[in-house]
C-alpha cells in the first residue's frame, strides 16, 4: 500500500492533485487542490483505495483530516472514500468530530451526496470512536459550546482564504484566549498573525 508521498505538484485537477515523484506522475484526491501551487513540493500522508477496477489514492496534509477521512471509511458502513473526501470538503475534520459529538445531523447533510440516513450512521458509528479517540481535541481548555462554534466558523473562513490547517491552529494557538472576540475579530487578528509569518 502507498502511506506517503512525497514529490513535486505537477498539475492541478478540479478534485487532485497531480504529484510528480521521480519520472512517475500519482494523481491525488486531495480536500482542496486550489491550496497548492504547480512546480511546490509536498508531502502527503495517503490512503490507498484498491477496487476491481481501478486504484486510487488520497492526500493530506493534515494528520487530523487523514485520520477523519480514515475513520470514516473503515468504520462507517456505506461510506467510501468519495463521501469521506466531500465531509471535509464540506467542513474541517475539528469541526466533523465535534458534530459527531453534539449528534448535529445538519452539517454532515451539508455535503454533497450525504443524505439525512447517511449521516445518521455516521453519528451512531463515529460517536465512540470520536469519544475515545479525540477527548483531547474536544476539551481543548474546556471550551463551550459557543466558543467552539465560534472558532469553527474561524477555520473555516481561514480555509476558505486559501490556508493550511497547519497554519490555521498555528495562528488560533498564538491568539490565545478569546476573551468575547467575535469570529469576525479572530479572523482579522489571525489574518494579521498570518501576515507577519
Amino acid at each position: 500500500m502507498i502511506a506517503l508521498i512525497r514529490g513535486t505538484v505537477y498539475r492541478r485537477l478540479d478534485s487532485a492533485i497531480i504529484v510528480l515523484v521521480g519520472d512517475i506522475g500519482y494523481e491525488v484526491r486531495v480536500v482542496d487542490p486550489a491550496m497548492f501551487e504547480v512546480g511546490e513540493e509536498v508531502e502527503l500522508r495517503t490512503y490507498h483505495v484498491v477496487k476491481e477496477d481501478r486504484q486510487e489514492l488520497y492526500g493530506f496534509v493534515e494528520p487530523l483530516d487523514y485520520e477523519v477521512f480514515a475513520d470514516l471509511v473503515e468504520h462507517v458502513p456505506g461510506v467510501g472514500a468519495k463521501t469521506a473526501l466531500s465531509l471535509l470538503r464540506a467542513a474541517p475534520a475539528s469541526r466533523l468530530i465535534e458534530a459527531v459529538r453534539e449528534q448535529n445531523v445538519g452539517l454532515l447533510t451539508s455535503a454533497p451526496g450525504v443524505g439525512r440516513k447517511n449521516a445518521e450512521r455516521i453519528l451512531i458509528e463515529l460517536r465512540p470512536i470520536v469519544n475515545r479517540k479525540y477527548a483531547e481535541l474536544l476539551s481543548v481548555e474546556g471550551m463551550t459550546g459557543t466558543e467552539s462554534t465560534v472558532l469553527a466558523e474561524v477555520e473555516m473562513a481561514l480555509r476558505s482564504l486559501g490556508y493550511s490547517q497547519r497554519e490555521i491552529s498555528g495562528s488560533l494557538r498564538e491568539l490565545g484566549a478569546m476573551k468575547d472576540r467575535s469570529a469576525e475579530e479572530l479572523v482579522s487578528d489571525a489574518l494579521q498573525h498570518l501576515s507577519r509569518k
